[in-house]
């Protein structure tokens, strides 16, 4: 699958290393026909290129919450022509960069510590660190608090997010069945992933993923997102029967997407 990597200087260690990154962040697999890192001298800045079976002739470009860019161009493009649209974003592409780097040293890293604030449907609730008591052993959600167990503080981030993907294949569920049967669209089926910033995805056979961060964003931010997964089973593309659908669900959907643009990033732990 991947056919070509290059890169301007770096050496394979490295290069491997991004690549692992990248994997992890890149749109569901079944999108993907090629992957290469492509180093452009002019500008000193690698980029991925993702190329897609389903698009025919537009190139997009995306800057990951990690600062990685990412273009989605069609199978047939030379890569020459890719480089000239990447130097022709320059501007924009390095001033997104330094924004989402600036983004992510807002982003604390979780202490695990009585007092210590999680976000569930977009509400915040307090931390509180406890002995472990009889029918609770680890992690749970108790009268609008967190309660972990004094004992497994150590496993604090893989306890959260053990419960956060376990609340959103419940929530999300029932939110998917809920719009499925208002838009007469029924998925193949739900999984809960762990990407970073791609909230949602719908396969080619109509498979819907949601990131179990969403389980941290308001739940108006949640329905958006569930209601544009679902207009995907239909409509395989963003043009004007798409936003219709969504559009005539979520009349707001814009607020949403908007919400999604300035607070996504904080959607971790």
């Amino acid at each position: 699958m991947i056919t070509e990597l290059v890169s301007w200087g770096e050496s394979l260690f490295y290069l491997l290393a991004r690549l692992l990154i990248i994997l992890y962040f890149v749109p569901t697999i079944n999108s993907i026909f090629d992957l290469q890192i492509i180093g452009c001298k002019e500008m000193e800045l690698n980029y991925v290129v993702v190329r897609s079976k389903k698009r025919k002739k537009t190139i997009s470009l995306q800057v990951r919450a990690n600062g990685t860019a990412v273009i989605s161009a069609p199978h047939g493009i030379p890569i020459p022509e890719i480089d000239k649209f990447v130097r022709e974003k320059e501007r924009w592409l390095r001033r997104k960069i330094r924004e989402n780097g600036e983004r992510q040293k807002e982003i604390k890293a979780k202490k695990y510590v009585t007092g210590e604030t999680f976000f569930f449907l977009g509400e915040p609730y307090t931390l509180n660190i406890e002995a472990a008591a009889p029918g609770f052993d680890k992690l749970a959600f108790i009268c609008g608090q967190f309660i972990l167990a004094s004992d497994k503080v150590s496993q604090g981030r893989e306890l959260f997010i053990d419960w956060y993907r376990k609340s959103a294949q419940r929530y999300i569920g029932e939110r998917v069945d809920h719009f499925s049967h208002v838009l007469k669209l029924i998925p193949r089926g739900i999984k809960i992933s762990n990407a970073r910033c791609r909230w949602g995805s719908c396969s080619q056979d109509n498979h819907l993923y949601f990131s179990w961060r969403l389980m941290m964003a308001p739940r108006s931010v949640i329905d958006y997102l569930v209601v544009h997964e679902l207009a995907h089973t239909q409509e395989k593309n963003h043009r004007e029967r798409f936003w219709d659908i969504v559009g005539n669900t979520i009349t707001d959907y814009k607020k949403q997407r908007v919400w999604l643009k300035d607070n996504g990033h904080t959607l971790d732990i």
